[in-house]
């Protein structure tokens, strides 16, 4: 079996994008930026996941995150967690793993998910929430990041334009019936309290999903 052989044969990136090499970390004591041969970026933020009080009273929550990249693959380790991206095969990637921007829809999804059910904890009367299932669509015009020559003004931005979608509320076996109004007010305090649908909407992104109990 010549497979040893061949995996040391194997170029960095190609390894990174199968899972066979760990992520490589700059070490630095802030945010450092560094570029080797190939072109690749490797950067670690020096952060905390504890909230701190600051001068003005802000309770700030900051999140570490450590990654490498090559090509169009990046491992970056969050909390112990590896985290893989990749691109399609027509954009130059092996399609191992999830695109960035699909990873930020799939952040969108959960950190509504974990705000809708603090939100749903916290209503009067309380909602019984057993979960959420989601169908989201997200868009964006692609000249944004593609067009050329690289420094002529760009014809569009690069952002995610809208997300469209329906999320499902599901109820707790045996909880008694909500209303259609409850299920929006669930929405809209989730909307406002979500930091990653806070972050996208600021940025111009529009959130358009309709919120329904299953059923319906």
């Amino acid at each position: 079996d010549d497979a040893p052989h061949r995996r040391g044969r194997m170029s960095w990136a190609a390894r990174l994008a199968r899972g066979l090499a760990p992520a490589r970390v700059h070490r630095s004591s802030a945010l450092a930026n560094h570029r080797d041969a190939r072109g690749s970026s490797r950067f670690r933020c020096a952060s905390s996941d504890a909230a701190e009080p600051n001068v003005d009273g802000a309770h700030v929550k900051r999140y570490e995150v450590t990654a490498s990249g090559a090509g169009g693959a990046t491992a970056a380790t969050v909390r112990g967690h590896t985290i893989r991206t990749d691109l399609p095969r027509k954009m130059g990637g092996a399609d191992e793993h999830p695109q960035p921007v699909e990873l930020l829809v799939a952040a969108l999804i959960g950190c509504e998910q974990a705000t809708a059910a603090f939100v749903a904890r916290h209503m009067t009367p309380r909602l019984a929430l057993a979960g959420l299932t989601f169908e989201y669509v997200a868009r964006r015009d692609e000249r944004g990041a593609t067009s050329l020559p690289l420094h002529a003004p760009i014809p569009v931005p690069a952002r995610l334009t809208g997300v469209t979608g329906v999320a499902t509320v599901h109820l707790v076996r045996g909880a008694g019936p909500e209303t259609a109004e409850r299920v929006d007010e669930l929405r809209r305090l989730t909307e406002e309290r979500c930091p990653v649908a806070s972050t996208l909407r600021a940025g111009g992104c529009e959130l358009d999903v309709r919120w329904r109990l299953a059923g319906e």
